[in-house]
């Protein structure tokens, strides 16, 4: 088992919780590793809203890197991936990379070896945010996917766990390989996301 840190992710959802300024300092003060915020106002706001000691921690996506003010990292949502690999963009992309992408086929991760450093990849469990959508195979069936591809892969960006996470499963997807999971129900819906996070904490110390 990698001695690497699990990071723990959140994500944003629709609801003025998670949206909450001092909630997600406040996540961010008791571990949280970085934020996907999936809906941001516009960019120039998310510098006077966000504090700067965390914005180098947030996600924010965008169809190119001018899109996302700096110091908050880019994500490239997985429709926009292919539209910014295209040849026309490839010396953009030679320029900068984004941070950050999502999968929902372990077979693309290899193929984004050196392009990002961070991939989400979902379902894992049914979702908490969405009912009724779930995985196509067992955590077991992947696990053992993960083991397949790190043997035969370097330069492999971290994969992040998504969909249906919570302090009951959490330490089943470190233990199946992932390099750590992102939590968007197990937060906010929840009274009180940041006894939620401590409690998905708790869950991986044993």
């Amino acid at each position: 088992m990698s001695s690497k840190p699990f990071l723990l992710i959140g994500i944003t959802d629709d609801s003025p919780q998670s949206q909450h300024i001092p909630t997600l300092t406040g996540l961010f003060d008791k571990g949280l590793d970085f934020l996907y915020w999936r809906t941001f106002p516009f960019a120039e706001a998310m510098n006077s809203l966000f504090p700067a000691v965390w914005q180098s921690a947030v996600l924010l996506a965008g169809d190119n890197a001018p899109a996302v003010p700096a110091p908050f990292r880019w994500h490239l949502k997985e429709s926009n991936r292919q539209f910014f690999q295209s040849d026309e963009y490839s010396t953009q992309a030679q320029r900068q990379q984004p941070f950050s992408t999502s999968i929902h086929n372990l077979q693309e991760w290899p193929l984004l070896a050196g392009q990002v450093e961070l991939v989400f990849y979902s379902p894992i469990f049914p979702s908490i945010s969405k009912p009724g959508y779930g995985p196509s195979a067992s955590l077991d069936t992947v696990a053992q996917q993960l083991k397949t591809i790190r043997e035969e892969s370097d330069n492999l960006p971290l994969l992040i766990g998504l969909g249906g996470i919570d302090e009951n499963n959490v330490a089943l997807v470190k233990q199946a390989g992932f390099d750590g999971a992102a939590l968007m129900g197990a937060l906010w819906q929840r009274t009180d996301p940041i006894a939620g996070f401590e409690c998905i904490q708790t869950a991986l110390l044993f």
